[in-house]
């Protein structure tokens, strides 16, 4: 009987995790983090990074433009252009992460999440396998960052 206590004790604690996970899902979602893939977070951001980066203007942001060589609007880029978009950004990310610091890849995060937006709100004009192509390249993004955090913490 001695599990008893401890199972009511896990039962109370039940309300409080749902409504947690929610918050942090609802956050990630008004964010533009949370398109069915993992969200981007910080993960190899230093405490406090996030809080001195400037806010840029998404339209005319120089980062933006040389991650998907290209000057667009993401707010108003069409659902076919999208897949594009990624893979022009993939493409840099592949070629230049080597090199990136702890900002290059928070601002690439910043980059992934307005893309993210997007294809979020126009989607459901995508074709089955162009979403999918979206996901990989998605992934992909945290899988290379994924690697350089262990790489770091391994060096």
């Amino acid at each position: 009987m001695k599990s008893a206590p401890f199972f009511l004790l896990l039962l109370a604690g039940l309300p409080f995790t749902s409504s947690a996970q929610s918050s942090t899902s609802d956050s990630m979602r008004q964010r533009g983090e949370l398109t069915g893939a993992r969200p981007s977070g910080d993960l190899l951001a230093r405490p406090g990074a996030r809080a001195q980066a400037a806010p840029r203007r998404a339209d005319s942001d120089p980062i933006q433009q040389h991650l998907l060589n290209s000057d667009v609007n993401l707010a108003r880029v069409s659902a076919h252009q999208l897949p594009d978009l990624y893979e022009r950004f993939i493409a840099t990310t592949r070629d230049e992460r080597r090199k990136w610091s702890y900002q290059d890849w928070d601002n690439a995060g910043v980059v992934l999440a307005r893309l993210n937006q997007r294809y979020e709100q126009v989607r459901t004009e995508l074709p089955l396998e162009e979403r999918l192509r979206v996901r990989t390249f998605q992934g992909e993004f945290h899988t290379l960052r994924g690697a350089r955090q262990v790489k770091d913490k391994v060096e």
